[in-house]
């Protein structure tokens, strides 16, 4: 085979190696958007139809200190109904996919590097 095909086709490699990492750590970004959305933004009770505040923004004061019982009630209703499994589970999905294409990004990334500066050096010793 022709040094130029051999060339052509570590490169290629190396750029699509670039490209399934970048596209596994957009896949690990939406995933965790996901999970800071459910985290981040207020919903309805299933129930009752009581407004919930976001997980963020709940006083969970409410829940261990009767005030008023439609208060408590209310805060019991709302920390009942959230989901979590749901933003768990992207999360723990996310892990590895970020660890993976975190590991193709660089190798991509380094290999197209490397034979740069390989490059380079033919070039000053010639």
């Amino acid at each position: 085979m022709h040094p130029l095909a051999v060339e052509q086709n570590f490169r290629t490699r190396a750029g699509r190696l670039q490209s399934w990492g970048i596209g596994l750590l957009a896949c690990a970004l939406l995933l965790w958007l996901y999970a800071a959305w459910q985290l981040f933004t207020s919903y309805e009770s299933t129930y009752n139809k009581i407004d919930c505040p976001a997980p963020v923004n709940s006083e969970p004061r409410d829940l261990y200190f009767e005030d008023s019982n439609d208060a408590y009630n209310d805060a019991a209703q709302c920390a009942s109904d959230r989901n979590w499994p749901q933003p768990l589970a992207a999360l723990v999905v996310s892990l590895p996919l970020t660890a993976m294409g975190s590991v193709l990004f660089t190798a991509g990334t380094v290999s197209i590097r490397l034979r740069h500066h390989h490059d380079e050096l033919e070039r000053a010793q010639n």
